[in-house]
């Protein structure tokens, strides 16, 4: 088993994407972008932040969070969170039943990796990473499923409140249905009752036995996990959330910010509004809006005045959660972040912060991607091997491949060659008449063009009739379909796979060969897991 680091595939993230996270091309939009970042005045303005009374509170409730069980690594990082000189690196997600997809666990591991190269890099700092589970959100059909070998479990809930509550009690044959994927391998239904019992432990919630999973397989690597859903906590941000309730300055700044993306051809991802506040309760989570008199509640019509409203933020401001645009400065409120390690949508939606952050008097921490990856299985990995390519190589659409294929089995790219000054000549015999200012120019673009699409189809089915002489049916057939199984990039299988999948076939051991990388870099940004 090992893991080979590279450069994220291209079309697996978009070129503006690329070049802000990864590259040196700044999109301006907002202060820290990508790994480049000015760290030196990251840290600095952090610092200045908070107190030593902040750290003191963040570290008492993440000790009662993490319970009996954390790990040295984990009590040693809690320890360093009081000093001032310790910062976190953090990244969240909507927990998952089975903790999700596999870009779940990349992210998690990104944060550790990001934390391993600025512990290296600032020897007189600590870095620690957190896991920000985002348990207020509620649209439950983003999370209540499991995926193992293309199949689907589905958990039906009737819930209206935040996903973290969820009861795990009863799951409606959830356990009995993965039993029966692995009915013949002990080891995996072994580690089946071992998920089953964190789950069924007398008055569980979803967040409580996401906590502990997490916390467990990053135990080694001092993560540290946080429901952000405290009273506490949202003390410390009531600041932020008056603003948003009572000064239409922040619902201008996501405007103008937003504005900002379109002029760079960049659609804002979150919809911005007037409040962006939910109400959040025993019952329910629904979306605050403004009237004239006051405030409502958008589902069940509750009426608040604006003396009411400010009673609540002072007397029980843990009914009031943060949507998708206020979480990230409702984060930095609470946390000494100096980084946030976003997917790629998320790097788009913190764009969207930047004016916010500035109006509010908030540090805005280093905007970084995730990594990527891809597991391969050594069956995957012996059929590549066999034809001559590499893991990397299949990052490409179906005529690349081909092509590719052609030079390995022919030793050379005469064809590509060939091609190449067919297409140079026609180019250069064209720009000379454009020059010439000849009346043909018209009719002849669209034979020239008419010719090429011709020759390329030519050429494509000679390459497919040369692949079917040296390849059998089924190899080909083999590639195409672990190109489309491991490494496609309309559908990358990161998304599509669960953690889980691995995790019960005694697969992730991987975890901790990824989780020890020193260097947060673009020639590392992308891993190939091998088993």
């Amino acid at each position: 088993m090992n893991v080979v680091t590279q450069l994220y595939p291209i079309d697996y993230i978009s070129d503006t994407l690329r070049k802000s996270a990864w590259g040196t091309q700044s999109l301006g939009l907002y202060p820290h972008e990508g790994i480049h970042s000015d760290w030196e005045a990251i840290i600095s303005n952090v610092s200045s932040q908070f107190n030593s009374h902040q750290r003191e509170e963040l570290v008492g409730i993440l000790k009662s969070q993490l319970g009996e069980d954390g790990s040295a690594s984990q009590r040693e990082n809690l320890d360093r969170l009081k000093q001032v000189n310790t910062f976190l690196v953090v990244t969240g997600q909507q927990i998952h039943l089975g903790l999700g997809p596999m870009y779940v666990i990349y992210k998690i591991a990104s944060a550790i990796v990001l934390c391993n190269d600025l512990n290296h890099r600032f020897s007189d700092k600590h870095f620690v990473p957190l896991f920000w589970m985002a348990t207020e959100d509620h649209d439950v059909a983003e999370i209540n499923h499991v995926d193992l070998f293309g199949d689907r479990f589905t958990c039906e809930f009737d819930w209206k409140r935040g996903v973290g509550d969820i009861p795990t009690q009863d799951l409606g044959g959830l356990w009995d249905w993965m039993k029966q994927k692995f009915q013949r391998d002990p080891a995996a239904l072994q580690r089946i009752e071992n998920v089953e019992l964190m789950y069924q432990t007398e008055g569980q919630t979803l967040a409580n036995a996401t906590s502990s999973w997490v916390s467990s397989l990053f135990a080694d690597f001092g993560l540290l996990v946080l429901d952000p859903n405290v009273g506490a906590l949202k003390c410390r941000a009531t600041k932020i959330f008056e603003a948003d309730l009572f000064d239409t300055a922040v619902f201008e700044t996501f405007a103008e910010q937003s504005a900002e993306l379109k002029s760079h051809k960049i659609t804002a991802p979150a919809h911005y509004r007037e409040c962006n506040l939910f109400w959040i309760d025993a019952h329910r989570r629904e979306r605050i809006v403004k009237d004239v008199d006051g405030f409502v509640l958008v589902d069940s019509g509750v009426k608040l005045d604006d003396a009411a409203m400010r009673e609540i933020l002072v007397s029980q401001p843990e009914r009031l959660s943060p949507n998708v645009l206020l979480r990230p400065l409702y984060q930095q409120a609470i946390l000494p972040s100096v980084a946030y390690i976003a997917g790629p949508t998320e790097y788009f939606y913190w764009l969207q912060t930047t004016k916010a952050f500035a109006h509010l008097g908030l540090p805005a921490p280093a905007l970084i991607h995730r990594m990527g990856g891809v597991v391969v299985s050594a069956a995957q990995n012996k059929k590549i091997s066999q034809i001559g390519l590499t893991p990397s190589d299949l990052f490409t659409d179906i005529s690349d491949l081909k092509s590719m294929l052609m030079e390995k089995l022919t030793g050379n790219s005469a064809l590509d060659v060939v091609n190449d000054k067919i297409e140079a000549g026609m180019q250069e015999y064209l720009q000379i008449l454009y020059q010439w200012k000849s009346e043909l120019l018209g009719d002849t673009k669209k034979q020239v063009e008419a010719f090429l699409k011709l020759q390329r189809k030519t050429t494509d089915e000679a390459i497919s009739k040369f692949l079917a002489s040296k390849l059998s049916d089924e190899a080909w057939n083999s590639i195409i379909g672990m190109q489309n199984d491991v490494f496609s990039l309309t559908n990358p299988q990161e998304r599509r796979i669960h953690f889980l999948q691995y995790f019960l076939n005694n697969q992730a051991g991987w975890l901790n060969d990824v989780c020890k990388i020193q260097t947060y870099e673009p020639e590392s940004a992308f891993w190939i897991i091998n088993l």
